[in-house]
């Protein structure tokens, strides 16, 4: 898809409104001068920056082009599948991960993703496999966060 500037402009303005209004109602125990609201304050004030010189650029195109149009990619079957699958997969995980563990989840979305993007299959599972253990691994033993095992629990290390 493809957007104009003054649609993208208007779109980011709107989250840099709301990012602004949810940051200034973010309690300051500590009274300074600086809080937890003054760095997102200052990045929605970035982004609203940013987005005011997008829309204008825009409005000046607009007489040259429509304000939305779909590309090529979006208007073959195939493509939008493979784009609504990382959602999907999004969706799995918060679904399965408990039930099933981290591990085996996480080794189903990156072998489907994996298929999806024409990888071999035998190059799919081999990697989907060795990237949540190294994704585990990192966040697991690295990182101290505790993930789900699901079935796994007896093989915990």
């Amino acid at each position: 898809m493809k957007f104009n500037d003054l649609f993208a402009g208007m779109l980011f303005l709107a989250v840099a409104a709301a990012v602004a209004f949810a940051a200034r109602s973010l309690p300051n125990p500590s009274e300074q001068p600086l809080g937890p609201s003054a760095f997102p304050l200052i990045l929605s004030g970035l982004l609203g920056l940013c987005a005011a010189i997008l829309a204008v650029n825009g409005a000046r195109a607009t007489p040259r082009g429509p304000l939305f149009a779909l590309a090529d990619w979006a208007r073959n079957g195939g493509t939008l599948l493979r784009l609504l699958l990382v959602p999907a997969a999004v969706v799995f995980y918060i679904l399965c991960a408990d039930p099933l563990g981290f591990l085996l989840t996480a080794a189903l979305i990156l072998a489907v993703l994996f298929l999806a993007g024409s990888v071999r299959p035998l190059h799919a599972f081999a990697l989907a496999c060795i990237a949540a253990l190294v994704i585990h691994s990192l966040f697991y033993l690295g990182l101290g966060v505790q993930l789900p095992w699901g079935p796994l629990e007896p093989f915990r290390w």
